[in-house]
């Protein structure tokens, strides 16, 4: 599955303006890149939590790497909130 356009991301996300359409295209390339190496999705969820990404945009561009998932927000939602980068508390 090609990485949605901008376009896409514009049509079917309200609330996104396009600066912030691009950015989110640019982090779901970045993550595709990451998975199409040894990375896991745990290792993606770090490095998006890492770049300051909120829950929600992590879940968002979760569901974009799922593709045709068949309950791919539910399966987004409980990789980004049980993710290790998630869960662990800082002392």
């Amino acid at each position: 599955m090609p990485s949605p356009t901008v376009e896409e991301l514009l049509a079917n996300v309200g609330g996104l303006t396009p600066e912030l359409a691009r950015r989110i295209g640019d982090q779901i390339d970045e993550c595709r890149r990451l998975l199409n190496t040894s990375a896991d999705m745990d290792s993606v969820q770090q490095h998006l939590k890492d770049g300051g990404v909120s829950i929600i945009h992590a879940i968002l561009i979760t569901t974009r790497l799922l593709g045709d998932h068949p309950s791919r927000l539910l399966a987004a939602r409980m990789i980004v909130e049980c993710s290790p980068a998630r869960t662990r508390t800082t002392p």
